[in-house]
């Protein structure tokens, strides 16, 4: 493919009249020929922040203000402030931005990169556009622009240096803000750090995980500091995600770390709110930018965050460059049109299911790419979902007034957050951290869990046997010993009502495992109050709410769970089909109790029975 000249790309990207306001422009393009793919560059290139922290550009600082973005910056002593032009980017295509100066070198500065596959390889064009205040910004633009050709050269050979030795994403992009941000020992931290830790250990911490987690806050980047996420550090550290969340929950309590909850957009996922406690979680929140306001009790708008304890460091993210597409990776297309304009473009959207808006609109279209035979996709004229070939031919009309922007997205949830359920589940967090609450009427969507209830068979015979003294302490012994098994399968008693327990899980073979280890161990001896228990199971979508100031769970999976236990005798564990259907669960039981029996549920507000599947546990222990 031969090589793009500045006339052709001019002819391409023109400028308008209302950004050049009668005056002369400046355009620099340069192409970088590299040897890595665009599915190796595109995560790092889109990051224009590090890019720029690379490159070798001052701190910027934005405010946002009704949805619009400003910014400032001083570079060789001189104030610029601007107002940022909404990016524009195509997944493994290119991206452009503009701003608008109110102070500085210019009145207006375009930039651009475009990526073309080169038989394996990239070209990488890089444009900047520039419309200078003076003569004298314009002479300096003439001297410094062939300095930055020469300074994205050296952090073009940086990423490359990083994609070469290292094998998967975040490996590269740790290495990359290592590079850019370094990062100096300081002894006074690590002695507090020392202090704080012992405090965290003695609070239930891992110390081989704390130790961890330690090191990881005195010598990571700002970056990775300023919104500790724990999915991913789970996998960096190679920890456990349920030892992790333990640890971190302790040093919470220590003061090492805090806690936060953050309500974040449906739309781009940025953090729209941040929440010191439970109790301040608002009902819900607006996004100007995405012109949205949204419930925060919907699943996927909470995040649980843990932050450094500023008296150690303080890690503040900084900004070199707004970087909208790095903040938002799951949008893969977002691209403006003029009223009344059509806009037809190739993609390289891989197979997977996506949806495209418009933003400020809370509809969307479902795309279901590589599931069809048709490439060829309109936008705005279909209702239900389309199926596409890959790499699919959009097609978008605007037919209204005003500029509309299209946004094709992936339709997946943000894997990397901790969700509250997944916290909320942790015996850990309500021993530590029992006395937070949502606000009053609050309720949050915790997704699928698994709840699980424990009952005393025979209560009733046993008061009137052992007397009131006799049968309370056979109940204490029960949860005592309840609260243990919970505790190692990474569970939580939501609460305890008489002599019953209800537990929830996150994961549906952590509950299969306590539940068969609850009846091994409640075999009648004297140990645990020679009792016997019946224990019932059911999976499915919970709320989180606030009920005797604690946090409690809500719904029909819960209300389910408590009825199927009348199908449980001594030693026996009652399921649903639901919680049956998860295969890890299915073999467990198989094994541990044979071949369930089926039971049939028929309740007065159902219209057709339910099966209910049910296994004895032996005595044997």
């Amino acid at each position: 493919m031969p090589d793009l000249s500045t006339a052709e790309f001019l002819k391409l990207y023109p400028w308008r009249d209302d950004e050049t306001l009668g005056r002369k422009p400046m355009d620099f393009l340069w192409k970088f020929s590299l040897p890595q793919s665009i599915a190796d560059l595109w995560p790092f290139l889109i990051d224009t922040s590090t890019f720029n922290k690379l490159l070798g550009l001052p701190q910027m600082t934005y405010v946002e203000k009704n949805g619009r973005l400003f910014g400032s910056s001083k570079n060789a002593g001189i104030l610029s402030e601007w107002e940022e032009v909404p990016w524009e980017w195509e997944y493994h295509k290119g991206l452009n931005n503009a701003r608008i100066y109110s102070r500085g070198f210019a009145f207006y500065v375009r930039s651009r990169y475009l990526l073309r596959e080169n038989a394996g390889a990239t070209d990488f064009y890089v444009y900047f556009g520039w419309v200078p205040r003076s003569f004298f910004a314009r002479l300096l633009l003439r001297f410094a622009m062939p300095g930055l050709q020469k300074s994205y050269a050296a952090a073009l050979a940086k990423i490359g240096e990083a994609i070469r030795i290292r094998k998967d994403f975040e490996a590269r992009q740790r290495s990359l803000y290592a590079l850019a941000s370094p990062v100096e020992s300081n002894p006074v931290a690590a002695q507090k750090t020392e202090v704080l830790s012992a405090r965290a250990i003695a609070a239930g911490a891992d110390a081989a995980d704390l130790s961890k987690l330690t090191t990881h806050i005195l010598e990571a980047t700002d970056e990775e500091l300023a919104r500790i996420r724990l999915k991913p550090l789970a996998r960096q550290l190679e920890i456990e995600l349920p030892k992790l969340i333990h640890t971190a929950v302790c040093a919470t309590h220590a003061g090492l770390i805090s806690l936060s909850w953050d309500v974040t957009c449906p739309h781009c996922r940025g953090v729209r709110k941040t929440a010191d406690s439970l109790g301040d979680i608002p009902g819900e929140e607006r996004c100007d930018a995405c012109d949205i306001t949204f419930s925060t009790e919907d699943i996927g708008n909470l995040e649980v965050v843990f932050h450094v304890n500023p008296e150690i460091r303080r890690a503040e993210k900084k900004f070199y460059c707004a970087a909208e597409p790095a903040t938002k990776r799951h949008i893969y297309i977002q691209r403006r049109v003029a009223p009344h304009a059509a806009l037809e473009f190739d993609s390289d959207l891989e197979a997977g299911e996506y949806r495209a808006r418009v933003l400020g609109n809370k509809r969307y279209l479902p795309i279901s790419v590589g599931a069809g035979s048709e490439r060829r996709a309109v936008i705005g004229k279909h209702a239900g979902p389309l199926k596409t070939t890959e790499r699919p031919y959009f097609i978008f009309e605007n037919p209204h007034d005003k500029v509309e922007t299209l946004v094709v997205e992936r339709r997946d949830e943000d894997n990397d957050a901790l969700r509250p359920g997944e916290i909320f589940g942790l015996q850990i967090f309500r021993d530590l951290f029992g006395g937070q609450s949502l606000a009053e009427g609050l309720k949050i969507e915790l997704g699928n869990q698994n709840i699980l209830f424990t009952d005393i068979v025979g209560s009733t015979s046993m008061y009137l046997k052992n007397g009131d003294g006799g049968a309370f302490q056979s109940v204490r012994r029960h949860f005592q010993k309840t609260y243990e098994v919970v505790r190692a399968f990474n569970g939580a008693v939501v609460k305890t009502i008489g002599d019953a327990a209800m537990v929830a899980f996150t994961d549906a073979l952590q509950c299969a495992r306590a539940a068969v280890e609850l009846q091994k161990i409640f075999d009648g001896n004297a140990e645990t109050g020679g009792v016997f228990l019946r224990v019932s199971i059911h999976s499915g979508p919970c709320l989180a709410v606030n009920l005797n100031s604690g946090v409690d769970y809500f719904g029909n999976t819960v209300n389910y769970a408590a009825k199927i236990q009348q199908f449980a005798g001594a030693r026996e564990i009652a399921f649903s089909p639901e919680f049956y259907a998860d295969t890890r669960v299915r073999e467990y039981l198989d094994a541990e109790g044979g071949n369930p029996t089926q039971r049939e549920f028929k309740p007065n507000w159902a219209e057709k029975p339910y099966t209910v599947y049910a296994i004895r546990i032996g005595l044997q222990r």
